[in-house]
């Protein structure tokens, strides 16, 4: 394979690996937060990766990891977490990856359905590289604690070649069709599973994504979401592997655009909630018209940002378009490795989720579900036969997601099967376009509908601060604290206003009746978000279910159909 080149194609991240090394040793591959105040970024060649990864595969192997191993990891984004992943891929182990912003409950969760044989984890007191360390949770000396830089100081590395040698040696033992991670979904519309993914799997969907963007060698991507999540894992760490760009880790959340203007990316990958918050902090200095101010806040070098998770809002589509940024959303699960479709630069329609990738398939039922089957496809739950079989279609896969084929086979996504709101009446409800159209007005972070057996329904509001203080000031409203300002009844009015302009196009069952405006957002912290920052449902209702039930019971600033519906 020549320098630069995409790998060929391979059906597992460990021979993707190999083979970039071989053709890249001495390019830049990895950009990481400096330790050096003088220097805001340092970076690693692909041979700096090699050695690293050699000698945790030695360090691993030593304290008794092996094949179908399963380790839990316990980290955010760092250069450790990427040499532990493609370590553990080498050496045929399960990486069980757990993020640190969900709550001790999910942790628990998911270390009590995975049982574990061995745990990664830092030490919090300790800031050197000496703060990574491995438990042992199983065996015959159970919670036995082992340093991990400790044992890789006492390898001497190899020659380059002999390193790559046995690497190869043992990409090429590895079956393609055997579980290499186990990954706990985010649990959205319930409690998490342990979904297990082949080598085969995470492989085709690299692959595939690398064959459908038109990435370059000099790309470089700035990744910020969470590698415990398989959306940045493949979207960003698989890809990176196999096309041989530059990956960018940023700092932290709250560093990403600082991150932009050092290391000036080209390539972004996010969630809606990144790019609406870029987008009305332009609105907020007056710049959203200014032509390449988008541009300048993502660093001035960007030339493609993706998104997924969640719909993106109105207002960042139209900004993306009039700025002449390129944003294209996809769309997957954790169950299909994640990508089943993209938009790219050649087939986008705004709105869209795009076409699907290379070797995917799509169709949709006669309940209007959207069903895929493929490579990408999982092995099944862990320890949950059950839910593999009321998941899966034959060997079509059925998403929990409602959607249309458009005639130029693009994916349009209309619902989630699981998240239909049955008001008393019979009317259905889709709450999540209504929340998409809800929370692309200024005022509004975040919004729920709420309404499963009621007359009509309702929401819980978290206001954007900045801008519900502005209008305060300008309306010059005597209000001293935060909790009289959410109950002042020209705030109230303002948000009625909100919900009456933003579902006027609706039908009058989608209209939005009483409605609560919330002292405080929802966080991963809570329970309430995701690590992808996508709302968990089922926690938020269950959280506010005193305060919903409430709503049904007072006579609230609302508009007149409602009140008719009152006692």
């Amino acid at each position: 394979m020549e320098t630069g080149q995409p790998c060929p194609q391979h059906d597992s991240i460990a021979g993707l690996f190999v083979e970039r090394v071989e053709a890249d040793r001495s390019q830049v591959a990895l950009w990481t937060r400096s330790e050096n105040p003088e220097a805001s970024f340092e970076p690693s060649t692909w041979q700096d990766l090699l050695q690293d990864v050699w000698q945790m595969v030695a360090c691993l192997q030593q304290v008794g990891v092996q094949p179908t191993s399963r380790v839990v990891h316990y980290a955010e984004n760092c250069r450790h977490w990427i040499v532990v992943d493609l370590a553990l891929h080498l050496l045929g182990a399960w990486h069980v990856p757990v993020g640190l912003h969900g709550s001790q409950e999910l942790r628990d969760t998911i270390h009590n359905n995975c049982q574990p044989d061995f745990s990664i984890f830092a030490d919090e007191d300790r800031a050197d590289s000496l703060r990574w360390r491995i438990r042992r949770e199983d065996g015959p000396q159970p919670g036995e604690v082992f340093s991990l830089q400790e044992r890789i100081q006492e390898l001497s590395p190899a020659a380059p070649d002999t390193m790559l040698a046995e690497l190869r040696q043992r990409w090429s033992a590895l079956d393609p069709d055997a579980v290499c991670s186990l990954v706990y979904t985010s649990g959205t519309t319930g409690g998490p599973k342990g979904v297990m993914l082949t080598h085969r799997n995470l492989a085709s969907n690299a692959m595939a994504l690398v064959k459908t963007y038109e990435e370059k060698p000099v790309d470089r991507r700035l990744s910020f979401l969470p590698f415990s999540h398989l959306y940045a894992r493949t979207c960003d760490l698989y890809t990176w592997i196999a096309r041989g760009s530059q990956l960018v880790l940023a700092a932290s959340r709250e560093t990403i655009l600082a991150d932009c203007q050092a290391m000036q990316p080209t390539l972004i990958n996010g969630v809606p909630y990144f790019y609406q918050k870029v987008v009305e902090g332009l609105q907020r200095k007056g710049k959203l018209s200014e032509p390449g101010a988008l541009k300048a806040a993502l660093g001035g070098e960007i030339r493609m940002c993706t998104s997924g998770g969640a719909p993106l809002p109105q207002l960042v589509i139209d900004t993306f378009t009039q700025q002449n940024i390129l944003l294209c959303e996809g769309y997957g699960l954790t169950e299909t490795s994640p990508v089943i479709t993209v938009s790219t630069e050649q087939a986008h329609q705004p709105g869209s989720v795009g076409k699907p990738l290379p070797e995917v398939e799509i169709r949709i039922s006669e309940t209007g579900e959207i069903e895929t089957r493929g490579p990408h496809v999982m092995a099944g739950y862990y320890r949950d036969d059950d839910a593999t079989r009321q998941i899966m279609n034959g060997n079509w896969l059925c998403t929990g997601d409602q959607g249309l084929i458009d005639p130029e086979g693009f994916l349009w996504i209309t619902g989630r099967q699981k998240e239909v709101l049955v008001l008393s009446t019979g009317r259905k409800v889709s709450p999540a376009a209504l929340e998409l159209a809800i929370g692309s007005d200024p005022l509004v972070a975040q919004v729920v509908v709420c309404g499963e057996g009621q007359k009509c329904l309702s929401a819980l509001i978290v206001p954007d601060p900045d801008h519900l203080r502005r209008r305060i000031q300008e309306a010059k409203l005597w209000v001293f604290s935060k909790h009289q300002a959410l109950k002042h009844p020209t705030v109230r009015m303002w948000f009625r206003e909100v919900l009456e302009c933003r579902l006027a196009n609706r039908a009058d069952y989608e209209q939005v009746g009483p409605f609560t405006i919330l002292g405080q957002g929802f966080t991963p912290s809570s329970g309430e978000m995701t690590s992808k920052l996508s709302l968990r449902r089922e926690q938020i209702l269950k959280n506010y279910q005193g305060t919903i039930e409430q709503m049904y019971l007072g006579n609230e600033v609302s508009p007149s159909w409602w009140r008719s519906l009152l006692p």
